[in-house]
């Protein structure tokens, strides 16, 4: 799971307190029928289903960028929608399709819901993007076709029980909001949940996090939603700038956030709290992260736990990460070490090249954290040639080079990327080919380079916009053109 950066904190973080005190006293088929079937007309003179074209992944079928035709099949069939709403260079997104997603004992789901892929880059979906937007990837959602209201949401990485909570909960919802029967009561945990991840979605971060604590404390001690439910209350906490809040919350239930990649993602947000708390309150952030060391330790050396490599991957970059800060720079190298051993052998045994290139960027990233980029590339080379029509593989190495102050090197693989790349992944590209002019020192291909980024910006659709990182390719632009900063004249040297 992505980190996140936050922006200090604000005055009105206390309004969090009550919430808190709440949640650690509470830790202690009816589907439509298809007529048709029923009927002895001839199948050619049968209207044309709304379910056709669909697409195989594992067990289930799926719509692929096809938000539109799954509407229509969900609303023939009186189901509920599933959105995987993923990117190609997510990692985590790769790891859920090719290791969770297709799991067999799945294929019983096949016929209640209707699954549809989104790729958060294409501009295509920019309507899809903007009705429900994300802020980690993957993030999954339950929809009912009757109003396209969401019923349920998932944040990171699941297990397949976790996912089939998610879908259980939506298709409650779902139903409930059909029959109106009060099946999901006002108070009722799911239902706060549900209030909640609308309010999210909206970027109402004080009704999400206000929703998420009434749950929670209205939930039994081992309600299994608990570990995912937290995951989204720390990061709208996070997300609305409560750092003191986010670091209270982190501190008393770092312990009730399961085994499984939820509590990795727990971790990852109270890491983040802690780091922009430090400015103001250098001892709390302090504990914080060694609580979260503590917890990470333990569950990377859970053998059992269930993480997929992935998971257990993020888990050591955070763990890394937090020994890092904390000036503990030989653990950190040892479980960098580890991690690096765990992504080589997951990769070398991966069962096709797209789940091997599930590994490329974090291993991409703990080479360059060993100081040793270049070992890497034959491995991200193969993945080049394994996979020709991807753009995320040479953009791999363009990075690796560059990490390696290799430039020259760098730029075909990033112009073979920027050919190859579409939407907001289009702009890290370019950003990567003006870091690559800048480091060989051409000022004028440098300037071009910045130029076609903050154009790329620009063009986005709204949905996709990125304001604050089109300010700052303005601002890396306008700064090869401004004038060099006066200096002061030399002293006269005294005469002798």
């Amino acid at each position: 799971m992505t980190r996140r950066t936050g922006h200090g904190v604000p005055a009105a973080a206390f309004r969090w307190s009550w919430a808190l005190t709440a949640l650690a006293l509470a830790a202690g088929g009816c589907r439509k029928d298809d007529a048709r079937a029923a009927t002895s007309e001839p199948p050619s003179a049968r209207p044309a289903s709304a379910c056709a074209g669909t697409e195989t992944r594992g067990a289930l079928p799926w719509f692929e960028d096809a938000y539109d035709k799954a509407l229509a099949c969900a609303r023939e069939r009186g189901v509920p929608i599933v959105l995987d709403m993923w990117a190609p260079w997510c990692h985590t997104c790769l790891s859920m399709q090719s290791y969770v997603l297709s799991d067999p004992g799945l294929a019983p789901l096949a016929d209640r819901f209707v699954f549809v892929g989104i790729d958060t880059d294409r501009e295509a979906n920019a309507a899809v993007v903007a009705k429900f937007p994300v802020s980690t990837w993957p993030t999954f959602f339950v929809v009912s076709p009757d109003d396209e209201s969401i019923q349920a949401r998932f944040v990171g990485s699941a297990t397949i029980a976790q996912w089939r909570e998610l879908l259980a909960a939506g298709e409650q919802g779902h139903l409930d909001a059909r029959a109106k029967s009060g099946a999901l009561a006002a108070g009722s945990p799911l239902a706060l949940v549900r209030a909640g991840d609308r309010a999210a979605v909206a970027k109402d971060h004080e009704a999400a996090a206000t929703a998420y604590t009434a749950a929670l404390a209205a939930a039994p001690a081992d309600w299994p939603r608990r570990p995912d439910v937290l995951v989204s209350l720390i990061q709208v906490l996070y997300k609305h700038d409560q750092l003191a809040p986010c670091a209270d919350l982190a501190l008393q239930v770092m312990d009730q956030t399961g085994r499984a990649a939820s509590a990795a993602d727990f971790a990852s947000f109270s890491l983040a709290c802690a780091d922009d708390l430090a400015k103001v309150d250098a001892a709390k952030a302090k504990t914080v992260r060694e609580r979260a060391v503590a917890r990470l330790q333990g569950l990377v050396a859970d053998e059992q736990a269930p993480l997929s490599v992935d998971d257990r991957s993020d888990a050591m970059a955070n763990l890394r990460g937090a020994l890092d800060a904390l000036a503990q720079k030989d653990a950190a190298r040892a479980v960098a070490e580890q991690q690096r051993a765990l992504l080589d052998d997951a990769a070398a045994k991966a069962p096709s090249p797209v789940a091997a290139s599930t590994y490329n960027w974090p291993r991409a990233e703990v080479y360059a954290y060993l100081g040793r980029p270049l070992e890497l590339v034959p491995a991200l080379e193969k993945s080049a040639a394994d996979l020709p029509r991807e753009y995320d593989p040479p953009y791999r190495l363009a990075w690796i080079y560059l990490q390696a102050k290799q430039p020259d090197q760098a730029l075909p693989w990033a112009e073979k990327a920027l050919a190859l790349s579409y939407g907001p992944r289009k702009a890290r590209v370019q950003s990567v080919i003006a870091d690559v002019h800048k480091a060989r020192g051409d000022v004028a291909a440098e300037r071009a380079a910045r130029a076609a980024l903050v154009a790329i910006y620009e063009q986005l659709p709204p949905a996709m916009a990125q304001p604050e990182a089109l300010a700052k390719a303005k601002a890396a632009l306008a700064a090869l053109d401004a004038p060099p900063a006066a200096t002061s004249p030399a002293a006269p040297t005294p005469k002798k």
